[in-house]
């Protein structure tokens, strides 16, 4: 299609513009992940009608445009328009509101929800105070863990730091002998934006005890009162350690932030049960659409 260019950290000023006049809570429009995993699907972008335009080619996914209103009719030019070069084009991320306000769009599209692509919102400072009998046994692991490890130090992520950070996402995977294609891309997810560091609007910190890693977390801006935790790895030797980089990573952000988007479970039961367990605010559902007629 024509004008479609490669993402690039070039392009970080023109998706900080769009993102920061047209804020979305999706975790997949915040400026971090449309880099460092668009780096890995080989994302693409155009401007459409003074709209920004993000696109996923090996699924063949148009991102909800980011811009002024636009209509039903115009959302299904936008995918006709592609299809002509990428015959299974399909828009995702269709926001919530949108559906509801405009209920023409039923007319162009078949639009599903996935429960295993919504993002998981808490308040950030539920997540500080851990307080009521819900989140009591998380607050119980934090403090055994400070009871056991009281000289831990937190210290930020700083570019220097990512050769070490990496090895130990790679030891973590081993030691769980996990594996899949998800993992493995996440990995190189992680990779990218600690390679990408000094560029990307990323901060994150390091549970260190005795000068070794015993968790990490790395998060950026989604919108003005919201962050986005992108990644987050803990020691599963050390107990309280996945409560504690949790616990820090609130504490890190009290003040600046209200809300922490710490994104999907991707319909692993396990990871939604843990994500579950911390009592979330909201969800930010996912819809897709395809076009009908097409």
């Amino acid at each position: 299609m024509h004008n479609l260019e490669l993402i690039t950290t070039a392009h970080i000023p023109l998706l900080t513009d769009f993102l920061t006049r047209y804020p979305r809570e999706s975790c997949d429009y915040s400026v971090t992940n449309i880099i460092s995993w668009g780096q890995i699907y080989r994302n693409h972008l155009l401007i459409w009608q003074d709209n920004l335009i993000i696109y996923n080619p090996k699924y063949q996914y148009i991102l909800f445009p980011l811009g002024n209103n636009f209509s039903e009719e115009d959302l299904a030019d936008l995918v006709r328009r592609f299809r002509v070069y990428f015959s299974k084009a399909e828009l995702i991320l269709i926001p919530e509101d949108y559906i509801r306000d405009h209920p023409k769009l039923e007319e162009y599209f078949s639009y599903t929800e996935d429960r295993s692509w919504a993002d998981y919102v808490y308040e950030v400072d539920k997540l500080a105070k851990l307080s009521g009998k819900r989140l009591a046994k998380k607050k119980n692991l934090v403090s055994q863990f400070i009871r056991n490890h009281p000289d831990y130090k937190v210290l930020p992520i700083t570019s220097d730091k990512g050769g070490v950070l990496l090895e130990f996402t790679h030891k973590w995977r081993r030691e769980r002998s996990a594996d899949g294609i998800y993992l493995m891309t996440e990995i190189k997810a992680i990779e990218n934006t600690l390679n990408m560091w000094d560029d990307l609007p990323t901060e994150g910190i390091i549970i260190c005890l005795h000068n070794r890693i015993a968790a990490f977390s790395i998060f950026s801006p989604q919108t003005a009162n919201m962050v986005s935790e992108h990644f987050e790895k803990h020691d599963p030797d050390k107990k309280g350690s996945a409560q504690l980089i949790n616990w820090e990573t609130a504490r890190y952000l009290q003040g600046r932030y209200k809300y922490i988007n710490r994104e999907q479970d991707l319909g692993l039961e396990g990871l939604r049960q843990a994500k579950l367990s911390y009592e979330p605010e909201y969800m930010v559902k996912f819809y897709f659409g395809t076009l009908k007629n097409a």
